[in-house]
């Protein structure tokens, strides 16, 4: 027998993911605009040191009175603004299409857990406290909640920053972009 056992327990987030994406695929528009818009938003965020970085050189130049630099300052500030109330408005439009996603898959959880458990025995009706099934029905639902936001909330936008930061890096420095996708 092994001494150290790593046990990851892979059926049950086989299992948790499977049943989560098959709520998913009942509002197919709805995730789609989801990760759509936090695609958006994050690549906005992507593109933020790049036009921060150009009205840093614009201004640095020193040339207060030269038009050409005064124009790339505007433009490169303009562009941030832009870029800003874009990912706001994106981000808070995905958010609530977030709540609406996972209202609806905690509502259809709630309907198909309690049809299964009224088609139980009268034994286990009557062996069973009504309080502790619904308790566990429920913290279901808040832990499909946090799943919900974790996948599309924090992980793929964080993934598509790495990926984006990544290749715009990759663009600019090409040496450097290797590095860091090497790593």
């Amino acid at each position: 027998m092994p001494r150290f056992r790593i046990d990851l327990r892979a059926d049950a987030f086989r299992n948790v993911l499977g049943f989560t994406f098959g709520h998913w695929r009942r509002q197919p528009w709805r995730l789609t605009g989801i990760m759509g818009t936090f695609l958006l938003a994050t690549l906005a965020d992507v593109l933020t040191p790049l036009y921060s970085g150009r009205l840093v050189d614009a201004v640095a130049s020193g040339a207060a009175t030269d038009a050409t630099a005064w124009g790339a300052a505007t433009t490169a500030f303009l562009v941030l603004v832009l870029l800003a109330l874009g990912a706001l408005v994106l981000r808070n439009t995905a958010f609530m299409g977030i709540t609406d996603l996972t209202l609806r898959m905690m509502s259809d959880i709630a309907g198909d857990a309690f049809h299964r458990v009224q088609r139980f025995s009268t034994d286990w009706h009557a062996n069973s406290f009504a309080g502790s099934t619904v308790r566990k029905v429920t913290r279901g639902m808040w832990a499909l909640d946090l799943l919900n936001d974790t996948i599309l909330i924090a992980l793929f936008p964080s993934l598509v920053m790495l990926i984006g930061s990544t290749l715009l890096l990759g663009w600019f420095w090409p040496l450097m972009g290797a590095i860091v996708a090497a790593g």
